[in-house]
């Protein structure tokens, strides 16, 4: 499948992107085998896959809702056993005993945040693919090249195309009018009553014409929904009277009920919360919210394509059902729960505890090991010291025997016997000089060498 990768698109969103629009474009092939070819639905169903798709994330989430629940109690006693309480054993101790809690439950404190984590990129990237069907689903992209190759070839026609852009303000970055997939990107933007503006803006070219007159009432059909509603415009058109208003007007309105009926329901089984927070500013700012939200919804549908309000109610709806079938099939025994995590939370103190112990002993031995190698090095720098002083000795020694030797040589040279007499001494006594700070040198060389491997032995 050639899936047009939207220029808007790109680095985390991508892969998901993609992933997203093969479900959607295989969804689409699987109407189709029943002679329905309707975005609208395929949106729908795909919506419906998604949940289910993410219905894992959903269990794992509501489960740490119930543990919440039954944790909170505890979890409050804490804080008000150490509320005021910033000393750094205070705030250990209290961090210590939270986590003991959650051992208990086998739970988590990012369990909860977890799953939204995941689910951020996905919707994300699940509402580029509602946003722009055509560059998704091959079926319905392949009609409206068959508008886009006649544009193409016309001459002049990226004026006509950036004129149309400016004049019924379209969101296009960085159009490309020898870029099929830019001039797809376009024609998916125009509203089903901008056809007639587009045919008489190429009204001098008769391909272009002749394809609109023949594809465009399909893109329309393809695009519709039961009351007349198209997914590429806004749901309602102020000015045209009841007819511009009904039934675009249940679009919002489903969408602001449905994510209210979604909060009542997740919100029921919520945590319960302390009765300070629930009488503080943050509790009114959650109560607000609950409304606040809804509203948001109605007002951002009465803006955005019909098929993003589509997406909205059906998703709220899809979510709202799977929560509460997992609400009814799934149990928390909070007794069975203590149970079956005792040993493990046993399991995790007692590691916890081991390592730190060995951080302790770890900074003990690291200090321990700096004080021994200051004593090293200073009496290795004393020994050397000592060893240089003697190495001069023996220099000196050595060379005032050489000198001696040589004044001995010219005031006896004519005495043969005793000339050699004292030749031979004197190289004695200077071979007996030179052994000596050998072995000097050996002997320092060899004690440095043992420290320095006893040093060694001691860091491994």
């Amino acid at each position: 499948m050639d899936i047009l990768v939207l220029t808007q698109q790109g680095g985390i969103l991508k892969p998901f992107a993609i992933l997203l629009g093969y479900i959607m474009n295989y969804i689409y092939l699987f109407l189709e085998i029943f002679g329905i070819e309707n975005v609208g639905l395929t949106i729908v169903l795909f919506t419906l896959v998604v949940n289910l798709l993410l219905m894992p994330l959903t269990f794992r989430q509501q489960k740490f809702t119930k543990l919440q629940k039954v944790m909170q109690p505890e979890l409050n006693k804490i804080q008000k056993k150490y509320a005021g309480k910033r000393d750094e054993k205070s705030m250990r101790m209290q961090q210590a005993e939270t986590q003991a809690v959650y051992d208990k439950y086998g739970a988590s404190p990012a369990s909860g945040c977890l799953p939204l984590l995941i689910q951020f990129p996905i919707l994300f990237a699940l509402y580029r693919v509602i946003y722009n069907v055509p560059a998704y689903v091959k079926p319905v992209k392949d009609v409206y090249l068959k508008i886009a190759e006649p544009i193409m070839n016309t001459s002049g026609a990226g004026d006509i195309m950036n004129d149309i852009i400016s004049s019924m303000n379209l969101k296009v970055t960085d159009f490309d009018i020898t870029n099929s997939n830019k001039v797809v990107d376009v024609l998916y933007l125009i509203k089903s009553t901008g056809w007639d503006t587009l045919k008489d803006a190429f009204s001098s070219s008769a391909s272009v014409v002749d394809a609109i007159n023949t594809y465009a009432s399909q893109i329309v059909h393809m695009n519709s929904l039961p009351g007349g509603l198209n997914i590429a415009d806004t749901p309602m058109t102020l000015g045209n009277g009841f007819w511009g208003i009904f039934p675009g007007i249940l679009i919002p309105l489903l969408a602001g009920l449905t994510q209210f009926w979604s909060y009542k329901v997740t919100q029921k089984n919520a945590a319960q919360q302390s009765e300070e927070i629930a009488n503080s500013s943050m509790g009114s700012s959650m109560k607000m919210m609950n409304y606040t939200m809804p509203l948001m919804s109605v007002f951002f549908c009465i803006k955005l394509p019909t098929g993003i309000g589509v997406y909205w109610v059906a998703s709220a709806t899809f979510r709202t059902i799977i929560y509460i079938f997992i609400d009814k099939f799934s149990h928390i025994d909070a007794e069975e729960l203590i149970e079956k995590n005792k040993e493990k939370a046993a399991e995790k103190a007692a590691k916890r505890q081991e390592q730190q112990k060995q951080l302790e002993s770890y900074a003990q031995m690291r200090t321990s090991k700096i004080s021994d190698r200051a004593k090293t090095v200073s009496y290795l720098d004393s020994k050397e010291s000592t060893a240089g002083q003697n190495k001069g000795s023996a220099a000196q020694n050595k060379k005032s025997g050489s000198s001696s030797s040589r004044s001995n040589n010219n005031n006896n040279s004519r005495k043969n016997n005793n000339s050699n007499h004292s030749s031979a001494g004197g190289g004695t006594s200077s071979g007996s000089g030179k052994k000596t700070v050998t072995d000097s040198k050996q002997k320092n060389k060899k004690s440095i060498s043992g420290y320095a491997h006893m040093i060694n032995k001691r860091d491994e």
